[in-house]
């Protein structure tokens, strides 16, 4: 009986071996290359790209430290000839302090961000003057700005340039026979600049610069013996600084 060499035999049982697993891994690469291109596997955090957005509208508070320089001139008259009848030039410069309350609306594109905020703050006095014969202040009550913001956004940070109206609600006083005081309106304008950071998706904080140019005031006062102070007091210039929170409420 003939018996095939079991070196043959062996031969050809290895040569099958190997193309049964070649034609496996044929088939397989292909199946096993589509289906790790369907698995949608996100980047590590680190390695995603920044996704941040400002857009929306945000309500926030804030404090001020108010510097002004400022100078009056003042008519004093009376039945009885005043002490000092007029005053020119008398500085009433300092520095006071308010608080309030803001709110706006952002829009972003790519990284350059844009809105209108408004805010209102209450304040109170900024500047002192003791003169002979009369001792004034001058408080600022109710400050007022609405204005257009401007910036570039690095991720959760934004500088920012802003700029648009203002309006103060001064209230000049004296002190005569009894004390006096007027007030009024004032209007006029403002541009700074700042810093605003997002802590998370809805909180943020600021750092604020700004600048303030306003009208003249005119001011009337009479006391209890009749004497009448007329005053017309200038803003040579006034600084804010502030420091705000604000919760962004998104699209």
């Amino acid at each position: 009986m003939f018996c095939p060499n079991d070196s043959v035999t062996n031969g050809l049982g290895n040569d099958m071996n190997r193309f049964l697993l070649g034609l496996a891994v044929a088939i397989m690469l292909p199946a096993s290359s589509a289906f790790a291109a369907d698995l949608d596997v996100p980047p590590p955090d680190n390695l995603r790209p920044a996704t941040f957005d400002w857009s929306g509208p945000y309500l926030g508070i804030f404090g001020a430290a108010i510097a002004v320089d400022g100078t009056y001139d003042a008519t004093c008259t009376a039945a009885v000839p005043c002490a000092v009848p007029t005053y020119t030039d008398i500085e009433h410069s300092g520095i006071g302090y308010a608080g309030g309350i803001l709110g706006g609306w952002n829009y972003q594109m790519d990284s350059f961000v844009m809105g209108i905020e408004g805010d209102w703050a209450f304040g109170g006095t900024v500047a002192t003057n003791d003169e002979p014969g009369i001792d004034t202040d001058l408080s600022f009550n109710n400050i007022a700005t609405l204005r257009a913001r401007a910036g570039f956004a690095l991720d959760n940070t934004l500088l920012y340039f802003t700029g648009g109206l203002a309006a103060v609600d001064m209230e000049f006083g004296a002190v005569m026979s009894s004390t006096e005081s007027d007030s009024a309106w004032v209007y006029g304008w403002t541009v700074g600049g700042g810093l605003e950071h997002a802590f998370s998706d809805r909180l943020s904080g600021r750092l604020e610069y700004l600048y303030v140019g306003l009208d003249d005031a005119d001011f009337s006062m009479t006391d209890a013996a009749l004497t009448t102070l007329d005053a017309t007091q200038s803003i040579d210039d006034m600084h804010m600084v502030r420091v705000g929170l604000t919760y962004n409420f998104g699209w």
